[in-house]
């Protein structure tokens, strides 16, 4: 099954703006509808009419998260009744506050329960903070080395170009993939654990194929 992880914004009311985000690296996440939520790039992109699925939606217990959990849900109910896909399950990971490691391994353990064989994932790290971005990461790859069959297919960040204008109606967005980076750690692990000798050039010849 196809699973999309995200992290629900912890944005205040007024602050969650909706974009239309350029797809940069992969053509399949470009979308014509603005939204609030990078994830539904990959969404837009890859599920397919008739297809079940789920979104793993990572969010805090406060009234903010809750409402921007909303705006998700209408935001994706719009998206998937215009394509005419199935509404996927959303699948609520409740997020406790602070950054300790404590918490982020919960979080780690969480979302590892909630991959089974033979899914394919998506994941945003749009939102969340940086320790949280990297758990959600390591909980794929981990994911993907002990489950059997299941693949990672692709990482989204979405971005925000403030630099032209101070209103808000004028800023851009943009929609990276960054699976390759993903690609990139498990190509370094393998090649740490053979003692290759020039990293650098076994991993310029894989990135050229």
């Amino acid at each position: 099954m196809k699973k999309f992880i995200t992290v629900i914004p912890f944005q205040v009311k007024g602050q969650l703006g909706s974009y239309l985000y350029r797809a940069v690296g992969n053509r399949r996440l470009q979308m014509e509808e603005a939204t609030s939520f990078p994830i539904l790039t990959a969404v837009n992109g890859y599920l397919q009419p008739g297809e079940q699925s789920k979104v793993i939606a990572l969010v805090a217990k406060t009234a903010d998260g809750e409402r921007n959990l909303r705006v998700l849900r209408d935001q994706m109910r719009k998206l998937c009744a215009q394509k005419v896909y199935v509404e996927p399950e959303i699948v609520e990971v409740e997020l406790k506050e602070g950054d300790e490691v404590a918490t982020h391994v919960e979080t780690f353990q969480k979302l590892i329960d909630q991959v089974d064989d033979d899914d394919e994932l998506f994941a945003c790290v749009t939102y969340g903070t940086k320790p949280l971005s990297q758990a959600v990461l390591m909980a794929v790859q981990y994911a993907y080395r002990i489950k059997r069959n299941t693949s990672i297919s692709c990482i989204v960040y979405g971005s925000i170009d403030r630099s032209q204008s101070s209103d808000p109606a004028e800023w851009t967005g943009a929609v990276y993939d960054e699976t390759a980076l993903i690609q990139l750690d498990e190509i370094v692990r393998l090649l740490a654990e053979r003692g290759v000798a020039n990293p650098r050039e076994s991993i310029r010849q894989i990135l050229a194929l």
